[in-house]
């Protein structure tokens, strides 16, 4: 539950801590993480090969 708080204090500033918006931060986040992940590999590829 503190998790889902800090993720929703970092995602959606000024929002009611309700299970939407939590849950909806928690989506946030994931979808972040996604992505950098992509991004890194990408990057790595990237380096790699030229």
């Amino acid at each position: 539950m503190g998790q889902l708080l800090a993720l929703t204090t970092r995602w959606l500033p000024g929002a009611e801590p309700s299970i939407e918006n939590m849950g909806t931060a928690k989506w946030l986040d994931d979808e972040y993480w996604k992505r950098m992940e992509f991004a890194v590999a990408s990057g790595i590829a990237h380096a790699l090969n030229g």
